[in-house]
């Protein structure tokens, strides 16, 4: 049997799918096939997934009508996958050489998880000025801790077992963005280990253009994943649920100032998580001092903070 099926779903990539696929072409892991699932795109897309295909044999080239990332990803795995780890991979992010050779010696230990995820590292235009590094956890992630901050961070730096994947049922094919936090709740809800990996895994390409440059979709995904969470009777006291709400508020100050949004915005949010709990909102004091110091000189003195951080 295949030991990772690497899941790639794409939409009009043409500019950067030749880099990712190379990423996973240049694993020291040889034990992999590689399913992409264009979605309907109507760029070059096909074309430069195809030549790779027809060089390669592990790569598998599947089209379907736009129909939107979660059924592309729930049919490459329920459809096509033959491996027992399934590595998903957004078609604009990129993996280190041993990335899933960071994973298979996890999964190859007795208390190896349901699925983990690693560190990434956030870039715009080359891999080489790498912004900022997500962090892990150092217990496994209960659905209270998705709720309040998904530090998964991306699709693209998840593994899991495809066996955890089958019983979850896949992702919930009407939601547009936030899936992957909805699916992380059902997975936990329903007693799966979620670990993570302290070590880099993905780079992942940050965009003001992409889905997760939208705050109010964001938002709304939030919303969603707390509602699967109460629907499924998970134990949520009123002070976790406030807890989690000002953390994810918090996580949308940060997103808002990095986006460049209408002036103000980051700091409204940042009153409204420390209103609703400031414990959370200091939990990581640094983080917490840094937003608010930042959204308050964004919203006072707009000039002065583009100064500052143009020179970060």
């Amino acid at each position: 049997m295949t030991r990772f099926s690497v899941v790639i779903p794409c939409y009009n990539a043409a500019g950067t799918i030749s880099e990712t696929l190379n990423s996973v072409l240049a694993q020291t892991v040889p034990d992999f096939e590689v399913i992409v699932i264009d979605d309907g795109s109507t760029d070059d897309t096909v074309a430069i997934v195809a030549r790779f295909a027809d060089r390669n044999s592990r790569i598998r080239l599947v089209e379907q009508a736009n129909q939107g990332p979660s059924v592309a990803r729930n049919r490459a795995v329920f459809d096509h996958a033959e491996g027992e780890l399934v590595a998903f991979l957004d078609a604009d992010d990129i993996w280190p050489s041993d990335r899933l050779n960071t994973f298979e010696k996890r999964f190859a230990a007795e208390d190896a998880p349901d699925l983990a995820y690693g560190r990434v590292g956030f870039f715009s235009k080359t891999i080489a000025e790498i912004e900022t590094h997500s962090t892990v956890s150092k217990t496994p992630l209960a659905v209270a801790d998705l709720i309040a901050e998904n530090e998964t961070c991306t699709m693209s730096n998840i593994v899991v077992t495809r066996a955890a994947f089958l019983a979850s049922g896949g992702f919930n094919a009407g939601i547009v963005h936030g899936e992957d936090v909805e699916w992380l709740v059902r997975l936990a809800a329903a007693g799966f280990k979620i670990e993570g990996i302290d070590q880099l895994a993905t780079y992942y390409r940050a965009s003001r253009k992409g889905l997760s440059s939208d705050l109010s979709a964001m938002r709304f995904s939030w919303e969603t994943a707390l509602s699967t969470a109460l629907s499924l009777d998970i134990a949520l006291t009123k002070r976790e649920i406030a807890a989690a709400e000002a953390t994810h508020l918090r996580y949308l100050s940060r997103r808002a100032l990095r986006l460049e949004s209408t002036r103000g915005t980051a700091l409204k949010l940042a009153i409204k998580a420390l209103k609703l709990s400031p414990r959370a909102f200091f939990k990581q004091p640094r983080r917490g001092l840094m937003t608010l110091a930042a959204a308050t000189a964004e919203a006072l003195c707009p000039g002065a903070f583009k100064r500052l951080a143009a020179s970060h």
